[in-house]
């Protein structure tokens, strides 16, 4: 380990290469790794893919674009478009894509991720929406995909028939192959259609429970931009609004590399294509333009969701049930008779005002369910929902004072709970930028459709106040960090008691060039948990903290060919326990000729933890539309290659190898993933037509 980190190192430093333009997809991958920093990150990734292929195909225009065209660019912050807006009426637009280097807050790295996405010229005209055109103009997608552990797993051992009548839950319903296909459609920013469908391994597929296919399906149709409908959603589709206190079922920040990135930016109603099977609405939905800068949205939805039953009726209807999983899963008898079992009925609206000083919105969401959710009684979960109907009403704003940019929400739930968040955005001075945000979360406050800035799982029981800044010193550094300290007025899960944490980022950024970039990282975050049960019995709460360290180099050796080196440690430490240390070291190696249609992405990893809590995790490239970010613990090595062919111009090919190795171990996984023996290896393949 020590000769590959010292040889990792030498390369990085010695080797002076050519500039070099970014990939798009690599830029898309950065993106999507800055995001997952945080382990308990979780959202639609799909929808950041969606969304900037699309915008690969319909760059941005910077003369022309508004602020909501502008946020379309995950990369930017709320600073970065005020500043960008002002240069352009200043200057009277853009002559050329370089001049964003002459704008404040816009550092090497930032213009380098937004290239892809931007154009510059004179305005298009208006496009036609008719059927015709779109049948003509329109793209056509159609992927493929399967994947499969090629070990045997215990959950697809044979088993006789006394064996699953004594045991029904003891093996998998369906085969290890799991598969998805989609298609897409798109007419330009006007019309988007499209069909994904998907079965999970051990799901079955055309018979038993699935007799008419895959375990679950998904279809959308969005129309924007007819007369003053800015956008009618038929199908399945998303709902963003404010700052999430109320309703916000896509894609949310949290805390991130891009300390900046705080404020969620409100995006409406959206099409849905993602196989994650929760948190999104079916029905329909419009957003109608009432006048000059007003907009209101009004949706109704109507689905059949997953549940535990816990109690029914002498006539089978369901009257009680106690949770509401959100695995997706379908591969054994129990997990089916929780599949769809329970009815959710949901309408909502939004009005938003659009000012040139100031911004104003307010959001209203009603929920009920056909059965009455009771969460089984624990000592952390008093204050959880339980009923079955919840409504949630909330206001949000935004306005500018000078140099500093303010924005918020606060909202209330029918049980009386209430949340509200405040936060501000500067460049007190050149080349600094801050950023601040304050949170309380009432212990009672209910919205199930809730995802704003937060340390807990939940949009509740929390108060704390988040400061981050970049600042870039020199032309080719960037410095980002955060801190956020946060306390839970009432237990929670694992800590039954009321308590208080804190954590602390660090980043350090080096661009030599296009073709050299690097990176350090310092993050500790501290929050306690629940101490051994001592000889009374009572419980008390100590400190747990978790610091992590990375170095990070990517350089690339020719025009085609770039390596990416990583040394990343942590550290896990409890008050009644020793330190639990975790290494990981790895080397990719990513193959992307310009003129010949094989590329491949090929990595090798060591990695060694001392127990499951001092884990690391660790992005890997994939198939597109496929995310791999696993936990890397125990000791052992990961390696993996993807192979991309492009057979033309509306054909795409992909194959990816990977396998895990644990030379310590006996068996891999648990329960009915169980393998026996050291190694799990798992193949995808892919294949996308474009018509």
């Amino acid at each position: 380990m020590r000769r590959f980190f010292l040889v990792s190192v030498l390369i990085s430093v010695l080797l002076n290469v050519p500039a070099q333009v970014r990939d798009p997809y690599r830029v898309i991958e950065e993106l999507i790794e800055e995001l997952t920093v945080d382990e308990g990150f979780h959202a639609d990734l799909e929808k950041i893919y969606d969304d900037l292929l699309f915008l690969l195909y319909n760059p941005v225009n910077l003369n022309w674009a508004e602020d909501s065209d502008l946020r379309a660019l995950y990369f930017l912050n709320e600073l970065q478009i005020s500043n960008l807006i002002s240069y352009r009426q200043e200057m009277g637009g853009f002559v050329t894509l370089y001049e964003l280097q002459y704008i404040e807050g816009f550092s090497r790295d930032d213009i380098r991720k937004i290239l892809p996405f931007v154009t510059v010229g004179e305005e298009l005209p208006a496009i036609a929406l008719s059927p015709s055109a779109a049948m003509r103009h329109g793209r056509h997608q159609l992927f493929v995909r399967t994947q499969q552990v090629l070990q045997q797993q215990r959950g697809y051992l044979p088993a006789t028939e006394e064996e699953l009548a004594a045991a029904p839950n003891s093996r998998y319903l369906g085969s290890p192959l799991k598969a998805y296909t989609r298609y897409q459609f798109n007419y330009r920013n006007r019309v988007h259609a499209g069909v994904v469908a998907e079965k999970d391994a051990g799901e079955e597929f055309l018979r038993g429970s699935n007799p008419y296919g895959f375990d679950y399906y998904t279809f959308h149709l969005q129309v924007n931009d007819v007369g003053r409908l800015k956008t009618v959603t038929l199908g399945d589709y998303q709902a963003s609004f404010g700052q999430g206190l109320v309703l916000w079922s896509g894609l949310a920040f949290g805390k991130s590399s891009n300390t900046l990135n705080i404020r969620k930016n409100q995006r409406g109603l959206q099409k849905y294509s993602s196989t994650d099977e929760n948190k999104f609405f079916r029905g329909a939905g419009v957003t109608y333009r009432i006048f000059d800068g007003a907009e209101g949205t009004v949706f109704a939805s109507r689905k059949r969701i997953d549940a535990s039953v816990s109690v029914t009726g002498s006539d089978g209807r369901i009257l009680e049930v106690s949770a509401l999983p959100n695995s997706g899963l379908h591969a054994t008898p129990s997990q089916m008779a929780g599949k769809n079992v329970l009815g959710e009925t949901i309408f909502g609206g939004n009005f938003s005002f659009n000012h040139s000083l100031f911004r104003v919105g307010a959001t209203m969401i009603a929920l009920e369910y056909d059965a009455v959710l009771k969460p089984p009684e624990r000592i952390y979960n008093h204050y959880d929902f339980s009923g079955n109907s919840n409504m949630n009403g909330g206001i949000d704003y935004q306005f500018s004072a000078g140099p500093v940019i303010f924005f918020g929400e606060g909202a209330v739930s029918s049980s009386g709970g209430k949340a509200f968040l405040a936060g501000a955005m500067s460049n007190p001075a050149p080349r600094i930028s801050l950023s601040a945000l304050f949170r309380r979360y009432d212990r009672n406050y209910h919205a199930y459709f809730s995802n704003a800035f937060r340390e807990n799982t939940r949009t509740a029981n929390e108060q704390g106040f988040y400061l981050g800044t970049v600042i870039h010193p020199y032309s080719r550094w960037k410095l980002s960090a955060y801190i956020d300290l946060f306390s839970f007025p009432w237990l929670r899960y694992g800590a039954y008691a009321p308590s208080a944490g804190s954590e602390y980022f660090i980043q350090a950024d080096f661009s030599h060039s296009r073709s050299l970039h690097m990176y350090w990282t310092f993050r500790h975050k501290s929050k306690p948990v629940n101490a051994p049960a001592g000889n009374s019995g009572i419980r008390k709460l100590e400190d747990a903290g978790i610091t992590r360290l990375r170095y990070h180099v990517n350089y690339f050796a020719a025009s085609m060919l770039e390596f990416r080196n990583r040394v990343e440690m942590s550290v896990y430490k409890r008050e009644s326990s020793s330190a639990e240390r975790g290494y990981l070291l790895y080397q990719d190696v990513l193959y992307r000729p310009q003129r010949f249609p094989l590329s491949f992405a090929f990595r090798y990893g060591l990695f060694s933890t001392d127990s499951y809590n001092a884990r690391i995790f660790a992005y890997e490239n994939d198939i597109l539309y496929a995310f791999s970010i696993p936990a890397y613990y125990d000791r052992g090595y990961r390696t993996y290659l993807l192979m991309q062919y492009t057979a033309g111009e509306k054909t795409d090919l992909w194959l990816r190898y990977a396998v895990t190795g644990l030379p310590r171990r006996e068996s891999i996984g648990s329960g009915l993933n169980q393998i026996d023996g050291n190694r799990r290896s798992e193949l995808k393949a892919q294949v996308r037509f474009r018509f």
